[in-house]
């Protein structure tokens, strides 16, 4: 498959710019938990961040037909106890919902970036 370096561009400064607002608000709340002198807020929204990456990856993992990869279902592989209807109606809309799940990763990404510079800061230069 070959990329179009246009898109490849624009995919790359859509996850850039994800990054930033994500870190910039991440960033944010460590000001007001320190400038209000209240750790609960900094905790709050870390664990606002940690929740939001376990749904997205959730509704990805759903989306993109329960794996990582892009594995090609057959109607072999799927459930003997599924009817014909669902096996095909399953099928049909795998590719659609595969598409979803990809533009799904630029609001995962990000935020999963952000929580691992979080921690990479928290662990050595804190």
């Amino acid at each position: 498959m070959k990329l179009n370096p246009k898109e490849t561009l624009k995919k790359v400064l859509l996850l850039f710019a994800g990054f930033v607002l994500t870190y910039a608000l991440l960033r944010f709340i460590i000001h007001l938990s320190d400038s209000f002198g209240m750790p609960w807020i900094y905790y709050a929204g870390t664990a606002l961040y940690g929740i939001a990456v376990i749904v997205l990856f959730a509704v990805f993992f759903v989306l993109n037909g329960f794996t990582l990869g892009r594995t090609e279902y057959t109607e072999e592989d799927l459930p003997e106890n599924w009817s014909a209807e669902r096996k095909a109606e399953f099928l049909e809309k795998l590719p659609a919902n595969r598409a979803k799940a990809r533009s799904l990763l630029y609001v995962l990404m990000p935020i999963i970036v952000t929580l691992l510079l979080s921690y990479i800061e928290l662990s050595f230069f804190v």
